[in-house]
């Protein structure tokens, strides 16, 4: 049996404890911020690495490392068509952390966290994320982000990132998790004050109706009900799924032009049909990984498709998975979400009431946007797996 040195045990604890930080504070924030988190655990993944008990490994983490295998494969064998080369092969990075994350996260809260440490990290993600939110709602009116420092000409809240759909996503991300605190705050009365979560919540819901991102509402929308999904709660789950639903399509009609986007619409639907095209022309590893985007037009064109000027991502998880990973990717994806969902639904501690939410939110959210193959979504979505899997008995030697 071994133990750790305990000057690298020290080393690991702050390593491992920044990344989580890093985590907390840039994920609603800032993508410059969150290049750090990958920085500081690099180190701690690796150290773990050799010492885990394999046969402990979740099936979720299987499928996930499946799935970061054939994207790989999809860029591999897809030189014959692929724009940058194997430059995409590097952006595999966001999914194989979120698989080595996970050792040096149960290590940390299984032997090292304490109530200290855990109360920094969730003020620190609640006070980051709503700093953003409220200099993004800010700059509607005066035309400057005071966190960005600079002048902006926003009509939506797009808080701090650059880009106006990946911030509302993290968003929800954000809500979803900040809803089962207040929800289960009995069981997190000692890490953080639930008048404060209260509050925050409340900040940010507001936060999310001024992004006028659809998708994103809906996402939020759709997993709410959730947080009741169980035999002894279905019929509030379905009351609850009833109520919010009216209340979504009041304050979509409500918002008006805001929300109200029919171009919007076509553009999607025309992503999504040259998605198919894509998949349909190759099968198997589709497009490759991240290179559907430079031939959605090409695709367009060549079936005749509408909206030529609107390229990029398909703007749907699944469809976005078909065109540049094809069949064998789609399929690691799909038994990846499956695996997960009742992974987290079998539990029943906070990481799995939690947990069940937050996999809906990613899916039914990721529905109108492609959040698998934007960095600044995959660094919330994956910190949210590895940290949903964390627990003791992956090691095969006394830490």
């Amino acid at each position: 049996m071994e133990n750790i040195n305990p000057k690298l045990e020290k080393t690991l604890n702050y390593m491992t404890f920044g990344a989580l930080l890093v985590l907390a504070i840039g994920l609603v924030t800032s993508m410059s911020i969150l290049a750090l988190s990958h920085i500081l655990i690099i180190i701690p993944s690796l150290y773990f690495l050799p010492k885990v008990n394999y046969k402990n490994i979740s099936g979720s983490t299987w499928a996930l490392v499946a799935l970061t295998a054939t994207i790989i494969l999809s860029v591999v064998f897809n030189q014959d068509i692929a724009v940058h080369g194997y430059k995409a092969v590097g952006k595999s990075k966001y999914f194989l952390f979120g698989i080595l994350m996970i050792f040096p996260f149960s290590w940390y809260f299984t032997f090292i966290a304490n109530e200290k440490k855990i109360k920094i990290l969730l003020y620190a993600f609640c006070i980051a994320t709503t700093a953003a939110t409220l200099a993004g709602i800010g700059a509607m009116y005066t035309n400057y982000n005071v966190l960005m420092m600079k002048i902006v000409n926003p009509d939506r809240n797009g808080g701090t990132f650059g880009m106006l759909m990946n911030y509302a996503h993290n968003l929800i991300y954000f809500q979803i998790i900040l809803l089962g605190l207040v929800l289960y705050k009995k069981r997190v009365v000692n890490y953080i004050n639930s008048h404060f979560l209260i509050i925050i919540f409340s900040i940010n819901l507001l936060g999310l109706y001024m992004t006028y991102t659809r998708g994103a509402w809906l996402g939020f929308l759709a997993a709410a009900p959730f947080y009741f999904f169980k035999k002894n709660n279905l019929k509030k789950f379905f009351s609850i799924l009833g109520i919010l639903a009216i209340l979504g399509v009041g304050v979509y009609h409500f918002s008006g032009k805001s929300m109200i986007r029919p171009q919007s619409d076509v553009q999607r639907i025309s992503q999504w049909q040259a998605a198919m095209y894509a998949y349909k022309e190759r099968p198997v590893l589709g497009y490759g990984y991240l290179n559907f985007e430079n031939y959605s037009q090409v695709i367009k064109l060549r079936y005749n498709l509408r909206e030529l000027k609107f390229v990029g991502h398909a703007h749907n998880n699944f469809f976005e998975m078909l065109a540049s990973t094809g069949s064998i990717g789609f399929l690691a994806f799909v038994v990846w979400l499956i695996f997960w969902f009742v992974e987290m639904f079998k539990r029943d501690d906070i990481i799995g009431r939690i947990g069940v939410p937050f996999i809906i939110c990613f899916i039914v959210g990721g529905l109108t946007q492609s959040t698998i193959s934007l960095g600044i979504n995959l660094f919330f979505v994956m910190a949210a797996f590895a940290l949903s899997q964390v627990k003791k008995d992956y090691f095969q030697v006394k830490i």
